[in-house]
């Protein structure tokens, strides 16, 4: 019994010295995520470019940091060197502030999942080659399927008759099939085309 009492004591301990640098990252984590991440993931989620479920990061992280302090606190409250009073109302307290920020989180991830991503197949088209540039450049940051949606587009503007824009067609090509299977110059949008056939994609 000793032996096991001294085990545990020393597996406690290990945990504390854990506990304190885990708590401090992910402090840190959650002031950063809600102090300076917020506005960049919601545009981001609105472009398309991360998923809707980005927006509840933040109190993931504080939910987290929380539920790790009480285990924190418990195990200083149990080798009594914390007093179990102060312990429960120092948890109270961050648990009502969860309770504060989730709505709000919540309530901007179900607004993401009702906002449609502006669609790219205009301005992929566009008369402006600085348009038809960034249209192609922002097709590969889309959610997968949606991208596909654009890869006949993509694969013509391997011709357009602006550098940027044949090196943007590229690039997104390139991404979405994970590698450089037509390269560029002649013949290039033949050779994505057999690439993409060839692995599934229904081409025109």
């Amino acid at each position: 019994m000793e032996g096991a009492a001294r085990a545990g004591a020393a597996l406690g301990r290990s945990f504390l010295r854990w506990a304190r640098v885990a708590l401090y990252l992910l402090l840190l984590a959650a002031a950063a995520v809600s102090l300076l991440g917020t506005p960049p993931l919601e545009q981001a989620v609105l472009e398309g470019r991360a998923p809707p479920v980005a927006l509840v990061v933040a109190p993931a992280l504080l939910a987290a940091f929380i539920a790790l302090f009480a285990a924190y606190r418990y195990t200083l409250v149990k080798a009594g060197r914390y007093h179990a009073g102060k312990a429960f109302v120092q948890v109270g307290v961050m648990v009502l502030v969860l309770s504060l920020v989730l709505p709000g989180s919540l309530e901007r991830w179900r607004a993401a999942g009702t906002v449609r991503a502006v669609d790219l197949s205009r301005h992929l088209g566009s008369a402006d080659a600085e348009e038809r540039a960034l249209a192609a450049e922002l097709a590969r940051h889309r959610e997968r399927p949606e991208a596909l949606r654009y890869l006949p587009r993509l694969i013509e503007l391997l011709e357009d008759p602006s550098p940027e824009v044949r090196r943007q067609a590229r690039a997104s090509l390139t991404a979405l099939a994970g590698g450089d299977y037509g390269g560029e110059g002649p013949g290039a949008p033949a050779r994505w085309r057999a690439w993409w056939r060839a692995n599934g994609a229904r081409l025109p």
